[in-house]
Parts: structure tokens; C-alpha cells; sequence
């Protein structure tokens, strides 16, 4: 009897020591997590925010912008471009754009050299393209005036199709337009284009594609 009794004690001092080694794990482990918690609400980032200018074109879809510059017409030196466009956003990334532009070839290289009679008239120089292009923008981002003036920026590229008026004929013309704007606000944008007008002539005898270099820059409005 003395020996069943004691075994008993024996096994409820064990439980006893089971419960109290779970309670005491218990504990530790709140501890812990109370202590993380306060440790994760007293640190702070100490990152310094600043507010940048964002804006973006929302409901403008279409766009109507003049530029002026140099065009490099082939045989007939570099002359004063002019040019005005209507473009519609059909989506985030394609457009269309309309344009009409003017400049006047000068003299030929074979004129200056052989003193001649002139191979055009005055009226016959006058250059004159429209045309209709397809955009694609890409390489989206910002550019930084200063630490706190930002603007955002899209590069797009172009490629169309359109009649070019020289020396007296009219000639097909493909377009190509690497083009780089900077968003001032969500209505206005400085734009910076390259364009290459490719068509062909006989203006010095036998037919030759030209191409036909422009560099030019200006402002468009959203609307």
C-alpha cells in the first residue's frame, strides 16, 4: 500500500513539473514577442520624403504643336523649317499625328561651281510636305532640372508617310521621327524631334532617293 502511494506522489510531482515547464516556455515566449513589438514600434526610418511634380496627361487626348528648325535638303543646302501638327492619343503607347511643313532648297554645289543658269526658279525651290504619321511611345521617365524641379519625359518614335512638293513635281515621302518631349504640366510639352524624309528626284539629271534631315523643336498643347 505504502509503495502505491508512493508512486502516485511520484507521478504528480512529474505532471506538476510537466505544467510548470510549459507555463514558464509560455512566458518566455510572450516576453519575447512583447519585446519585439516594442522594439518594432519605438524604430523609426528616418528617411527624408520630398514631394516631386507628377503630371500626367489624363483625359487630353489630343494635341496640336508648332516647330521650328534646320532641314538639310540633299544637293540644296540647309534651310529654315517651319511645321505645325495635329496628333490624337489613341492609347498610352500609340498616336496619330497629321503635319504640314514648308522650307526652300538653296543653291546646288554645280551652280556655285559652274556659275550657271540657275536649275530652279525662285517658285520651284519652295518645299512644302504633308503627311501622316503612326507613334509609338516608349522609354518613359523623369528628368531633373534641379533637386526639387522634375518633369516627367516620354521618348516615341514615328514612322509614316506623305507627298512632298519640290521643283515643280510632287513626290512620295516616308517619314521616320525619333522624338524626346518633356512634360512642362499635364497640358503643355516641350518636344525635340529628328526626322529623315526620304523620297526621290531628278532634279540633277538621274533619279536618286534623298534623304533629308531635320532637327527642330517646340511646343505642343494637350487638350
Amino acid at each position: 500500500m505504502k509503495t502505491i502511494i508512493t508512486n502516485r506522489a511520484k507521478t504528480a510531482l512529474k505532471s506538476l513539473s510537466t505544467i510548470s515547464l510549459l507555463a514558464l516556455g509560455v512566458n518566455l515566449s510572450t516576453g519575447v514577442m512583447a519585446a519585439d513589438s516594442q522594439a518594432s514600434v519605438g524604430v523609426k526610418a528616418d528617411v527624408e520624403r520630398r514631394e516631386v511634380l507628377d503630371d500626367v496627361l489624363d483625359t487630353e487626348n489630343f494635341e496640336v504643336g508648332i516647330q521650328g528648325g534646320l532641314m538639310s535638303i540633299e544637293d540644296f543646302e540647309n534651310s529654315p523649317w517651319i511645321s505645325a501638327h495635329l496628333g490624337y492619343h489613341i492609347s498610352e503607347h500609340f498616336y496619330v499625328k497629321a503635319r504640314y511643313a514648308v522650307a526652300e532648297g538653296g543653291d546646288t554645289s554645280f551652280e556655285k561651281l559652274a556659275n550657271t543658269a540657275p536649275l530652279l526658279t525662285d517658285e520651284e525651290r519652295e518645299m512644302s510636305y504633308y503627311g501622316l504619321n503612326i507613334g509609338y511611345n516608349f522609354l518613359p521617365g523623369e528628368i531633373f532640372f534641379s533637386e526639387d524641379l522634375v518633369f516627367n519625359s516620354v521618348f516615341s518614335f514615328e514612322l509614316g508617310g506623305g507627298s512632298t512638293e519640290f521643283a515643280g513635281d510632287e513626290q512620295f515621302t516616308v517619314n521616320l521621327t525619333a522624338n524626346y518631349r518633356v512634360f512642362l504640366n499635364d497640358w503643355v510639352a516641350w518636344d525635340l524631334a529628328m526626322s529623315d524624309y526620304i523620297f526621290d528626284t531628278q532634279i540633277t539629271g538621274s533619279s536618286k532617293t534623298t534623304h533629308n534631315l531635320t532637327f527642330a523643336t517646340g511646343i505642343a498643347v494637350y487638350f
